[in-house]
C-alpha cells in the first residue's frame, strides 16, 4: 500500500532507461493487452463440452449449455456468467478457459461439488445436487457474472516437471490440463520434448548423439539441466525417451490450444555441451559456477557468452526447430534463466544489461514477437548480489512489454514492492508454496489474499497476472483452489477482509466431501469446525520461513540441526498443535457419525490421513527433543523412553500412510521404471 515514501511503484517509468525510440516502443504492445488472453474465437464450446464429459460423464454433460461471448470494455480481461434455467446449467464466457472457469464456479458455488487432483480426492459430485429438483431450486439464484482482475493466470515452476511430472503418460496429462482449465490457467509452462529439439539444434551445429550423452540429465533431473545447474546426472538420456516426450508434447500443446491456453516454452539460455567448446574453439565458452556441491562430472555446465555471435545463432535455430515441430501460437512466450542460483561473472551494470539484451536477441532472431518470461527468484535467492542497480540493469536490456517477470515467492518475499514494480516491467504475482515436492499441510493464505490485493492496488497496471508456481503438486488442494480465485475481481479483497478466510473455508467444507452425499447435521458441523481450525492454524503461516518440511520423520538423524548440511532437521512449527489435534478429533467424530464419509468420499479419506500425518510429524519433534535433552543430560532411562516413543510413532506413521496411494513410494517407482522400460524397449529399467 502507498506510504509516506510513496507507492512502491512510484516513478517506475523514470527509473528505467531503455533508449528505444517512441515509434519502436509503440510497436511493443504487450500480447496480454486487449483481448488476446481471454477473448478467443476458436471452437471453445466443443473443447469445454469435452472437458465436462470427461469430468462428469455424458449424462451430466448434457445438462450444460455453453456459449462463447465477446469481451467487453467493462471486463477487458475476460469474464464468465453462470445461471440455471429450465433444468439446464447455462455458462457463457469469453474463451475456453473462461467457460471452464464458469463450469467450475457452478460446481463449487451452485452445486457444492469439488474437483481436486485424483490423488488428493478427485471429483466429488453428489448426483442429487444435479437433479431436476435441485436445478429448479438453483434457478431462483439468478445469474452470477465473474470478471477477471488480471489477464493472465500462470502455472508451474520450472522444476515441477521433474518433481511431479517426469513419467506422466497422456491420460495423466489430459486430467491435469482439464484441472488447469477449471482453475482458469491460461499461461502454463510447456517444457515437454525440449531435449529432442535441443539435440536437433546441436546436430545442426555438427555435434553427434554421442557427444550429447554427458550433457542431458536423466528424466527426473531434466529441470536442473535446463537451468544449467547440472549436466549428465542420472543419464545418459535415451533418444527414445526424448522422442516419446516430443510426441507427448504435440498432444499436450494441441489440447492447451483447444482449451485457450498459451504455452510458455523454454528458450536457449546459453548452456551448451562440453563438446561444443572443442568444435568452436573461438567461441566464448566457459564453465558455469558449481551448484549445490555436485561432483565435477555433473557440475559446471558450459555457458556460451550471450554476446558471442554463436549465441544468437543457436537461440534462433532452436526456436525455429521448436516452431517447426509444435507450430505457432497467437502470442509467443519463452522462459529462460541464465543465472538461476548462480552468480554472473560480473556485477557491472553494463555487463548485465548486455547479457539480457543478447539473450533476448537470441529469441527475436527467429520470433520477432517473442516475450521473455523470467523468474525473479534469483533476486531473492541471492539478494546480496542482486542489489537494485544490478536488477535494474539486467531488466533494462529488454524493451518494456517484451519482458514478463514471475515474482515467484511473492506470498513470503515479494520482489515487486522493493524494486519500484520491477522497474516498470509487467509482472505476475506468484505463490510458490511448495518446495521439493514435500508433503506438509501448509499455507500462507492470509498473506496470499492481502498480497494480491495490495499489488493490484499499488502496481498501477504493472501486475498482469497471478500464478501458482509450486515445485511439486498433488498436495494441499485447498491452497490451490484458493489461489486460483485470486485472478477474479474482488476475490482477493474479500478474502483479505476480516472473516474472509473463514467464509471461504466454510464454503470449501460444504463441497469438499460431496461424494458422500448429503451429510447428517452433526457430521457437517464437525467438518465445518475442523476446517475452521485448519484455516487458522496450518493455512495461516506468517513467519516467512521456507516450507521445506524438515521435520524429524523426513530428516537424517542428528542431535541438532547444525549437524545436518543443507535442508535437514529444522522442524518448523508455526501453529498451535492443539488446534490440529482438535480438527483431527472432529474429523474422526464426523466419520463415526456418518460411515459413508470414509466409504464414499476419497477426499475425506485423503484429508483424514493427511491431518493424521501432519499431527504425528509435529509430535515426533517433541519426542526427538526430549531424547536429545536426555542424551545431553546423561539420562539413559529418559533417552530410552523418548527414543522408544519416537520409534513407535514412526512405525505407526508408516503403517497409516501405507493405506493410501498418495503417500506411497511404490507407485512413483513403478511409474518411472515402467516408463523407462517402454522408452528403451525393455533393455534398461533405470530410474
Amino acid at each position: 500500500m502507498p506510504s509516506a515514501l510513496g507507492s512502491p511503484c512510484q516513478d517506475s517509468q523514470q527509473q528505467q532507461s531503455l533508449n528505444v525510440p517512441a515509434a519502436q516502443q509503440a510497436a511493443f504492445s504487450a500480447p496480454w493487452e486487449g483481448s488476446v488472453a481471454n477473448c478467443q474465437c476458436h471452437d471453445a464450446v466443443a473443447a469445454v463440452h469435452g472437458l465436462i464429459t470427461r469430468l462428469l460423464g455424458e449424462q451430466h454433460a448434457q445438462l450444460f449449455s455453453l456459449a462463447l461471448v465477446p469481451c467487453t470494455s467493462k471486463a477487458p480481461h475476460g469474464h464468465f456468467t453462470v445461471w440455471v434455467q429450465d433444468a439446464m446449467v447455462h455458462v457463457s464466457g469469453t474463451s475456453s478457459v473462461q467457460l471452464a472457469s464458469g463450469v467450475h464456479w457452478f460446481l463449487k458455488y451452485f452445486a457444492r461439488c469439488s474437483v481436486s487432483w485424483e490423488l488428493t480426492g478427485g471429483v466429488q459430485v453428489d448426483g442429487a445436487r444435479l437433479s431436476a429438483a435441485s436445478l429448479a431450486a438453483m434457478q431462483a439464484r439468478g445469474s452470477v457474472t465473474v470478471e477477471r482482475a488480471v489477464p493472465l493466470s500462470f502455472y508451474q515452476n520450472v522444476v515441477t516437471m521433474s518433481y511431479s511430472m517426469a513419467f506422466w503418460e497422456w491420460d495423466r496429462w489430459e486430467a491435469e490440463l482439464d484441472w488447469m482449465a477449471l482453475q482458469g490457467i491460461n499461461l502454463p509452462l510447456m517444457p515437454l520434448g525440449m531435449e529432442a529439439l535441443q539435440a536437433a539444434t546441436f546436430a545442426g551445429l555438427g555435434l553427434s548423439a554421442e557427444q550429447l550423452q554427458d550433457f542431458f540429465p536423466g528424466p527426473a533431473f531434466l529441470a536442473w539441466g535446463r537451468m544449467g545447474n547440472i549436466q549428465g546426472y542420472g543419464g545418459p538420456l535415451p533418444a527414445a525417451y526424448m522422442q516419446k516426450q516430443l510426441q507427448l508434447a504435440r498432444r499436450v500443446v494441441g489440447r492447451m490450444r483447444e482449451l485457450g491456453m498459451t504455452p510458455v516454452y523454454p528458450a536457449f539460455a546459453g548452456f551448451v555441451p562440453r563438446a561444443l567448446a572443442a568444435l568452436y574453439p573461438d567461441a566464448a565458452i566457459t564453465p558455469a559456477s558449481n551448484w549445490c556441491h555436485f561432483p565435477d562430472a555433473y557440475a559446471c555446465p558450459y555457458l556460451l557468452a550471450p554476446d558471442d555471435p554463436l549465441f544468437a545463432r543457436i537461440g534462433a535455430a532452436y526456436i525455429t526447430t521448436l516452431r517447426a515441430e509444435l507450430g505457432w501460437d497467437a502470442s509467443s512466450y519463452y522462459i529462460a534463466d541464465t543465472f538461476n542460483e548462480m552468480k554472473p561473472a560480473s556485477d557491472s551494470v553494463d555487463y548485465l544489461a548486455g547479457i539480457s539484451r543478447s539473450v533476448y536477441a537470441g529469441m527475436t532472431g527467429a520470433d520477432a514477437n517473442a516475450v521473455w518470461v523470467m523468474q525473479a527468484w534469483l533476486f531473492f535467492s541471492d539478494s546480496r548480489f542482486w542489489q537494485p542497480p544490478q536488477i535494474q540493469a539486467l531488466l533494462s536490456g529488454v524493451p518494456r512489454g517484451r519482458l514478463l517477470l514471475l515474482d515467484l515467492f511473492a506470498e513470503e518475499h515479494p520482489i515487486w514492492s522493493r524494486t519500484a514494480c520491477l522497474f516498470g516491467h509487467p509482472f505476475i504475482w506468484c505463490m510458490l508454496h511448495n518446495f521439493g515436492g514435500n508433503l506438509e499441510m501448509y499455507g500462507a493464505l492470509p498473506a496470499v489474499a492481502s498480497g494480491v490485493a495490495a499489488a493490484l492496488d499499488a502496481a498501477q497496471g504493472g501486475m498482469v497476472g497471478v500464478g501458482m508456481a509450486p515445485e511439486g503438486i498433488e498436495q494441499n488442494p485447498a491452497v490451490y483452489e484458493f489461489m486460483a480465485e485470486m485472478a477474479f475481481k474482488g476475490r482477493a479483497a474479500e478474502a483479505a477482509a476480516p472473516g474472509g478466510l473463514a467464509a471461504w473455508f466454510a464454503e470449501y467444507a460444504q463441497r469438499r466431501y460431496a461424494g458422500a452425499g448429503s451429510l447428517p447435521a452433526s457430521a457437517s458441523a464437525a467438518l465445518q469446525g475442523a476446517w475452521q481450525l485448519l484455516a487458522r492454524s496450518v493455512y495461516s503461516c506468517s513467519d516467512k520461513l521456507h516450507n521445506t518440511v524438515c521435520d524429524v520423520p523426513t530428516s537424517r538423524p542428528g542431535l541438532a540441526g547444525t549437524e545436518i548440511m543443507g535442508w535437514g532437521l529444522a522442524p518448523h512449527l508455526w501453529y498451535n498443535v492443539g488446534e490440529v489435534r482438535a480438527a483431527w478429533e472432529l474429523m474422526l467424530q464426523a466419520a463415526a457419525g456418518c460411515p459413508r464419509l470414509a466409504g464414499c468420499s476419497s477426499a475425506f479419506v485423503y484429508d483424514l490421513l493427511d491431518v493424521s500425518r501432519e499431527l504425528l510429524s509435529k509430535i515426533a519433534g517433541r519426542f526427538w527433543a526430549d531424547a536429545v535433552d536426555a542424551y545431553k543430560a546423561g539420562n539413559l532411562a529418559g533417552l530410552r523412553a523418548s527414543g522408544s516413543a519416537l520409534l513407535a510413532l514412526l512405525g505407526d506413521m508408516d503403517e497409516l500412510l501405507a493405506s493410501h496411494r498418495a503417500f506411497l513410494l511404490g507407485p512413483m517407482v513403478l511409474s518411472s521404471s515402467s516408463g523407462w522400460r517402454r522408452c528403451t524397449n525393455g533393455t534398461c529399467a533405470r530410474s
